[in-house]
């Protein structure tokens, strides 16, 4: 059987669990699962760009469904890439150089607030770019499908059996499950490793003697 949309990922969960009672938590399992994917996979299909993101203060909403910053370049000539400090490391930073400025630093606030905090603050309004990694779309019943279940389904699968045995009390069977999980994601992680750097390869050059 095909597994495409959410519907079928359900389907397919009470096939391998062999079971016909968890119409109500298979959703729960399928949640959970979600929850582990968006803090150990990153792939190129995660990858967002906003090149109108607007640096006007010290701190900046950012995107929603950020789950992490890769880069942002302020629109300036020359241009400047923003570098990642902690946040203590930009409290420091406030005591001994200017506060106000074109931004050369950054740092995350986490929680819901997603706040993105800057240093020098911004003495005007700096159009940049930000490029960063979002959240893997959640299924629902009028959420039917995402380019995880569209192109891996069986990472899908193999999470929410990770999620379901243990409630099932199955627990001899979470280390098969797990391992093929861990397996499916590191393969995933590879493919996307070879999209990024297809551009890379060595190249043939002509040598030229004497």
């Amino acid at each position: 059987m095909a597994i495409t949309t959410y519907a079928q990922l359900q389907t397919a969960a009470a096939n391998w669990l062999d079971r016909t009672d968890l119409t109500a938590l298979i959703p729960e399992f399928i949640e959970l699962s979600e929850a582990k994917f968006n803090r150990v996979i990153r792939s190129p299909d995660m990858i967002a760009k906003d090149t109108t993101f607007a640096l006007a203060s010290q701190f900046t909403t950012l995107p929603t469904n950020t789950l992490e910053i890769i880069r942002i370049v302020v629109d300036v000539a020359p241009p400047i890439t923003l570098e990642y400090l902690t946040p203590e490391e930009i409290s420091e930073g406030r005591g001994v150089m200017n506060t106000t400025g074109r931004p050369r630093y950054f740092t995350v606030i986490g929680g819901a607030t997603g706040q993105l905090e800057v240093l020098p603050s911004p003495d005007d309004t700096y159009t940049s770019s930000i490029v960063y990694y979002t959240k893997i779309p959640a299924l629902t019943d009028s959420a039917t499908s995402n380019w995880l279940l569209a192109s891996h389904p069986d990472i899908y699968l193999y999470g929410l059996l990770v999620e379901a045995e243990p409630y099932l009390k199955n627990d001899e069977r979470l280390p098969v499950w797990s391992s093929q999980l861990d397996q499916a994601i590191t393969e995933l992680r590879l493919q996307g490793q070879r999209t990024l750097h297809s551009g890379s390869s060595l190249r043939m050059r002509a040598r030229v003697l004497g």
